[in-house]
């Protein structure tokens, strides 16, 4: 499987910019290489930060986001993908790249309306939604509700394997092998009823080739039609056209007396003449038009059978469409599918035939597809029970046991053939059981925290969320925890929004989280915070709202072991 190895010192979400989100008016985060940890008191507002960083993943925009007595909230998420090829190359080829940067944002209006944008330029949600797919992954604390439905444990050892391409290969191969088992199931039903079907389409076009409309037909009779029927019309009208252009003191007569008034004048007056050459002009076209008036109305002939059998013609037309509830220019297409679907009927049989050895093909392929899956998944499998159970040790189970077991399906499906189900033992002589069965809440929790740990050790997502998936954990658990996180910031970027002292104290960054009210208006603040703010923050995680000199003592002793252990880059 492939992991992902950033190198030290890289920071992949730089920078979180929010205006007017919540209870928040202005705020900028910059984020550190390595581990960083969000604590705060419950209500503070932690889970802000993390609707500020979906709206710019993508996800729904709500207006009880906006800040109360703000027109617009507005939130930027700078990222650096200098080491993630996908996300550059997925930014080329929407034509969104912005060399190595890039800056996701979204604005959403008191009204519920919304805006999103990539290196500045506007995107749909979708686009936010499928780069952030390559940027960044968040775990949360309900993670292990997810984790009990079928499909969620199927995808995971999915995810955890590392073979998109043998997953769509499978799921096209089955698509393929779908479509044609559906086009012969429908074939087959249509076998039980085929000789009336035939029936029925012979004599509908037997109908039609009496008829036997033509492309075009139906609007050049019509436009033959109407000249054929007012042919007298436009012989009078053309004749009379004519009589008034060039008959008896018409328009040619009098341009031509007019030009010669002019001509006796125009050595007196040299301005006439370019009034001259306009009415010579005008003389030439007017004699232009009157032949062409004379020319139509000698041309047309009075032809009163010819408009009858036109106008049979279209009452023909007119009543085969009116009959199958058609317009006439659609006959000539009603009556290609009349043909279509006759030959497809008759000749069923052999498109039967055809059909079986394609499906029979398409599932073969398929099969194959789905056992080289399978075959992966097995492998992975293996890998991800022993790193679990390797987890569920250290996280307070030294009896735990995590397998996968792979079943195949009694009928084959887009995912293949394999039926996924997650197998735990918490305690020494208990026999594997489903996930769904763990009867400890906390034990289903760590359980699910040492999964989420495992896959994210070899996810190819540069920057890890984890959002208070410790729920339930403490004591010495909460320090392996801790120590797990820390060791994975060591290789990306991992942001953990925890309420554990234990784990806050391995952070390589740490910020907090509170509320305060000013001129009767709640604000959210987000610090970074110094060694000494960190050790009383830890004293406040570890012995609530009184503090002592020896809680003191404790989150500093717990922050200096923390530390001297970290794996991360500094």
């Amino acid at each position: 499987m492939r992991t992902l190895n950033l190198g030290t010192g890289h920071i992949m979400l730089q920078e979180l910019s929010i205006q007017n989100l919540a209870l928040i008016e202005k705020l900028t985060l910059e984020f550190k290489t390595g581990f960083t940890t969000l604590t705060g008191e419950t209500g503070a507002g932690k889970s802000i930060l993390l609707d500020a960083l979906g709206l710019c993943l993508g996800e729904r925009a709500d207006s009880g986001l906006v800040r109360y007595g703000t027109d617009r909230a507005d939130v930027t998420a700078d990222f650096a993908i200098q080491k993630v090829p996908h996300a550059l190359e997925w930014l080329k080829q929407q034509e969104l790249d912005d060399e190595d940067n890039c800056l996701l944002r979204r604005t959403v209006t008191s009204e519920g309306r919304s805006k999103a944008y990539i290196n500045g330029l506007p995107v749909a949600i979708g686009q936010l939604k499928e780069l952030s797919a390559l940027l960044i992954d968040i775990h949360g604390q309900h993670e292990h509700q997810t984790l009990l439905h079928a499909n969620q444990q199927l995808a995971l050892l999915d995810a955890y394997a590392q073979h998109p391409d043998l997953v769509e290969k499978c799921r096209k191969n089955y698509q393929a092998w779908s479509k044609l088992t559906q086009h012969y199931q429908k074939l087959t039903a249509e076998q039980s009823d085929k000789t009336s079907k035939i029936e029925l389409l012979e004599f509908q076009l037997k109908e039609f080739n009496k008829v036997s409309p033509q492309a075009e037909e139906f609007e050049l009779l019509s436009e033959e039609q109407n000249a054929l029927s007012h042919a007298q019309e436009i012989q009078q009208a053309s004749l009379n056209a004519y009589e008034l252009i060039d008959g008896e003191d018409g328009v040619s007569e009098r341009l031509a007396r007019a030009i010669d008034e002019l001509e006796s004048a125009v050595e007196f007056q040299p301005q006439l003449k370019n009034t001259l050459t306009q009415l010579n002009s005008l003389l030439i076209e007017a004699q232009e038009a009157a032949a062409d008036c004379q020319h139509q109305g000698n041309s047309i002939e009075l032809d009163p059978e010819r408009l009858q059998q036109v106008e049979e013609r279209l009452a023909e037309l007119f009543g085969l469409a009116k009959k199958y509830h058609l317009s006439p220019e659609e006959l000539v297409g009603k009556h290609q599918q009349l043909r279509q679907e006759l030959d497809l009927l008759t000749d069923s049989s052999n498109s039967l035939e055809h059909l079986e050895t394609e499906i029979k093909n398409a599932f073969q392929t398929f099969e194959q597809s789905a056992k080289t899956l399978s075959a992966s998944r097995q492998k992975s499998a293996k890998i991800l029970a022993k790193t679990v159970t390797a987890s569920m040790h250290e996280l307070g189970m030294p009896n735990g046991q995590f397998e996968i077991a792979i079943t195949p399906l009694e009928k084959p499906l887009a995912t293949g053939s394999d039926r996924v189900e997650l197998l735990v033992t918490a305690n020494k002589g208990q026999p594997l059981q489903p996930l769904a069965k763990v009867a400890s809440g906390g034990e289903l929790s760590r359980i699910s925290l040492a999964i989420q740990v495992a896959s994210a050790e070899v996810a190819s997502l540069p920057t890890l969320i984890f959002d208070e998936v410790d729920v339930g954990i403490g004591g010495g658990i909460a320090e392996v925890v801790g120590q797990k996180m820390q060791t994975l910031g060591s290789h990306r970027q991992v942001l953990s929004i925890t309420h554990l002292a234990q784990v806050a104290a391995h952070g390589n960054q740490h910020y907090h989280i509170s509320k305060t009210t000013e001129n009767d208006l709640t604000f959210t603040q987000v610090n970074e915070l110094n060694t000494a703010d960190r050790i009383e923050e830890l004293a406040r995680m570890l012995g609530g709202l009184k503090i002592t000199e020896q809680t003191r003592s404790h989150a500093q002793e717990m922050l200096e072991t923390a530390q001297s252990i970290s794996t991360s880059p500094n």
